[in-house]
């Protein structure tokens, strides 16, 4: 049996599923371009460095230098901020003072617990050292990326074997069904993957680059062959 012997009711529904898993593909790569790029519209492809600073650097510098840093009051904060991280982010260093004062300027306005800003963030608050500590480790916590690793690759598993198994039924060469559905795990597998170690491995930082964008293609491709393959009339 293929997918071409379907009924149209079949048809249509898987239809539909793949036309919400390529507008969800495509919505989540825009997201991403806005988030690391720190535009405010369109698809936006990062660079490397952009990638690198969210994986790979503290993430008050990160933020800072990225999603933030129209609230930067100089360039010249964020160079101070990263120094005092550098030399281990402790609360009797010299520049201290000044990273407190920059917080306090830069921040707190709106990460405070008692902000009225419209966009405040009071759940997480960077108004004491200990509050301001927490946020100095490089690229993602062992407890942020475990947060964040289950999370998607439970999601990305849901969508992907109904995707691939729907895939395995099309009339197309089983290389090509095999290499694509191997190509969309993996991808998905070395991206995450990468994204925990790259603080510890600054190479893997490509791997996120090039695995995310196979990831994706893969996906795509599948769903507008399924498509193609759905309603091609049967030989």
């Amino acid at each position: 049996m293929n997918i071409q012997q379907l009924n149209i009711q079949a048809k249509t529904a898987i239809s539909l599923f793949l036309m919400f898993i390529i507008v969800a593909t495509i919505s989540s790569v825009i997201l991403l371009g806005l988030e690391l790029t720190g535009e405010k519209k369109g698809i936006n492809i990062p660079t490397v460095s952009q990638i690198q600073n969210k994986y790979t650097t503290p993430e008050l510098v990160a933020s800072m230098n990225g999603s933030m840093y129209e609230h930067v009051a100089d360039d010249g904060d964020i160079i101070i901020v990263d120094r005092w991280i550098k030399n281990g982010a402790k609360k009797d260093d010299k520049d201290y003072p000044d990273v407190a004062e920059i917080i306090s300027l830069d921040c707190a306005d709106c990460h405070s617990k008692s902000s009225k800003m419209s966009k405040a963030i009071p759940s997480m608050p960077f108004e004491t050292f200990d509050e301001i500590k927490k946020h100095t480790e490089a690229g993602y916590s062992w407890s942020k990326m475990s947060k964040q690793a289950h999370i998607h690759m439970f999601g990305i598993a849901m969508f992907l074997i109904t995707l691939t198994l729907i895939f395995s039924y099309t009339t197309y060469k089983d290389n090509i069904k095999t290499t694509l559905i191997w190509t969309s795990y993996g991808g998905a597998f070395l991206d995450i993957f990468s994204w925990w170690f790259s603080k510890f491995f600054t190479g893997l930082v490509y791997m996120i680059y090039v695995m995310g964008g196979v990831m994706v293609s893969s996906i795509l491709l599948m769903s507008l062959l399924i498509l193609i393959n759905l309603w091609k009339k049967e030989a």
